[in-house]
């Protein structure tokens, strides 16, 4: 079994789409909304029903997440993970930049992003670790190197990332166990196209298509070189 969290549209979805073409893996997808899930595995077609599981996890509570790595517990197989889950409150409307920054939004920003990704990934880096195999993808973004204005939070939190990568890295990797932090730039899927479109017109960068990336994403998964940990997707 292969996880993609985040998986309901977007990089996630994507991502999911090309693992059931590319891999005989089961696949489960993660995400908040049941409907969108269901509408996500009728969208892949019923060739792939009987490989693509689903469940309904939000990262940003953490009795999900216990559930959600109980169920990979429970599982016979975990090959892999892809996890893309991340919180950006520059699509929520409030205001981002530093100074106007509440409480609740730091708090849920760095608990998703952070806290909670950390749980998932040393559960299934003990996985891999007792099996000594496995590969992890997380999804970054050049906003943590980048820093644009009003990212500064979202910004931080995939800064996180880098410095958990290269740890798990130099921790597992002897073990034959892969992990590899993907950044890509700015990307066009549903929940992100107006900004993303404005942003990059405005600063005159790229912006690439969500199932380009995802496929990226998945060569990493599938066969990545062990010493790429940090890789720039565009």
């Amino acid at each position: 079994m292969i996880l993609v969290t985040g998986a309901s549209q977007g990089i996630g979805f994507a991502c999911a789409e090309a693992l059931l073409e590319r891999t005989p893996n089961s696949v489960l997808i993660t995400g908040r909304s049941a409907k969108k899930l269901e509408d996500a595995r009728i969208s892949m077609g019923e060739a792939s029903h009987n490989r693509l599981m689903t469940m309904v996890s939000d990262q940003s509570i953490e009795s999900d997440v216990h559930a959600l790595i109980a169920r990979l517990d429970a599982a016979d197989s975990v090959e892999g993970a892809i996890l893309a889950v991340g919180a950006n409150p520059a699509f929520t409307g409030r205001p981002c930049r530093i100074h106007a920054l509440d409480d609740a939004t730091i708090t849920a920003t760095v608990t998703t992003n952070c806290t909670h990704a950390l749980m998932l990934t040393a559960a299934l880096l003990d996985r891999f670790r007792r099996q000594r195999t496995g590969a992890l993808v997380w999804i970054g973004s050049q906003a943590g190197a980048a820093g644009p204005p009003g990212s500064a939070l979202y910004s931080a939190t995939k800064s996180f990332l880098s410095g958990l990568a290269r740890a798990a890295h130099h921790e597992y990797a002897a073990r034959g166990i892969r992990v590899h932090l993907a950044q890509p730039g700015l990307v066009r899927t549903p929940r992100t196209a107006a900004v993303v479109d404005a942003g990059g017109a405005r600063y005159g960068l790229p912006v690439a298509e969500a199932a380009d990336v995802a496929r990226r994403i998945v060569d990493l998964l599938l066969a990545g070189d062990l010493s790429a940990v940090e890789v720039d997707l565009q």
